[in-house]
């Protein structure tokens, strides 16, 4: 059930830049009715660089301050599930060994009975304790289900709030890398931003992922979601 943090976003043909060959850039960000002038860093000037945002989300502030509650969250549920489970399946084991080995106590009685070993009487009240038992497992085991049917729907259900949990951290951080980048690449000093998985090579100058870490935490510090 564990499902990782880290994600591969799109961004290949991705226009972005700073100016010229300069190491920083003024980028106007309008919020409401006030305008913020920020400061971005660049690196050197490229047609094309690359950014690892595997890395970007596991070092971001986003992850460190809910990324990693929620992965215990799950990790905790998944424990627990497992052990439930377990414990589901003991119990089944343990109800079917008892029927098994009351299946074998019957067939006994009954070879004793034909061999005329036991008494009509004492066979008959042998037969009612078997009959008891017979009914006290299926009780059992009737109960067994209907707590696996109660039980396995509230861990379903708390299993898929914990997935959309999930997926709406994973679409702030996708907002985010957006923002960063728009906001990097103002410019368009680059004319492509490329996920790092689809590199096979490259100088590690036109990596530019602690640059959009940087905006990423600041955006994220600011509650910068558009």
């Amino acid at each position: 059930m564990k499902k990782s943090f880290l994600f591969i976003l799109a961004l290949s043909a991705l226009m972005t830049s700073c100016a010229g060959s300069t190491k920083s850039a003024e980028t106007a960000v309008t919020a409401g009715d006030s305008t913020e002038v920020r400061t971005v860093e660049c690196v050197a000037s490229g047609d094309v660089v690359f950014v690892d945002l595997d890395y970007i989300m596991s070092a971001s502030k986003l992850y460190a301050a809910e990324g990693k509650a929620l992965e215990a969250k799950m990790q905790e549920f998944q424990t627990r599930a497992a052990a439930a489970q377990e414990g589901w399946a003991k119990k089944e084991q343990s109800l079917a060994n008892e029927y098994n080995k009351l299946q074998n106590d019957a067939a006994k009685l009954q070879q004793e009975y034909e061999k005329g070993l036991i008494t009509t009487l004492k066979a008959q009240e042998r037969q009612a304790e078997l009959q008891k038992k017979g009914e006290s497992i299926q009780s059992r085991m009737a109960a067994l289900q209907t707590t696996v049917q109660t039980e396995g729907t509230t861990l379903q259900t708390e299993e898929q709030a914990l997935a959309e949990e999930q997926v709406v951290l994973m679409n702030r951080f996708q907002e985010l890398a957006r923002q960063a980048i728009n906001e990097i690449n103002a410019d368009r000093r680059y004319k492509m931003i490329i996920n790092a998985v689809s590199v096979v090579d490259a100088d590690p100058t036109l990596n530019i992922s602690d640059l959009v870490l940087k905006s990423v935490d600041a955006l994220y510090e600011a509650g910068s979601l558009e």
